[in-house]
């Protein structure tokens, strides 16, 4: 997964509620005497959530990408993967990296299943 983190371009680290990145860097030598040192990390992406008021909260589609700046909304639902930008610049990314498909049975039944317990 290293590689769609190493540049800005239009390839996703896509993540799911409770997922979880952790990145590791060399050590640094220590700051000068009297001297505090920050970091600070710089990223470029989109959140998608789940809020009800978020056009398509509910689905990955459809993809952003840097070269689009305007989202049509018209649409009452996402096409295909297919006939995304974003895939189309890097199909094998959904064969290497997007292999899970997550759907929302796990959070809908979780309440049923412990109440038949």
């Amino acid at each position: 997964m290293k590689e769609l983190l190493e540049k800005v371009d239009d390839r996703y680290v896509i993540v799911n509620s409770g997922d979880e990145m952790s990145l590791r860097f060399d050590e640094q030598p220590a700051p000068s005497a009297g001297y505090v040192r920050d970091f600070i990390i710089t990223g470029d992406g989109w959140i998608k959530d789940g809020d009800y008021n978020s056009t398509f909260s509910k689905t990955v589609l459809p993809l952003p990408y840097h070269a689009k700046d305007v989202y049509d909304i018209s649409n009452t639902k996402p096409g295909r993967l297919e006939d995304e930008w974003a895939y189309r610049q890097h199909p094998e990314d959904w064969q290497t990296y997007h292999t899970r498909y997550v759907t929302p049975d796990v959070f809908q039944n979780s309440l049923r299943r412990d109440a038949q317990k």
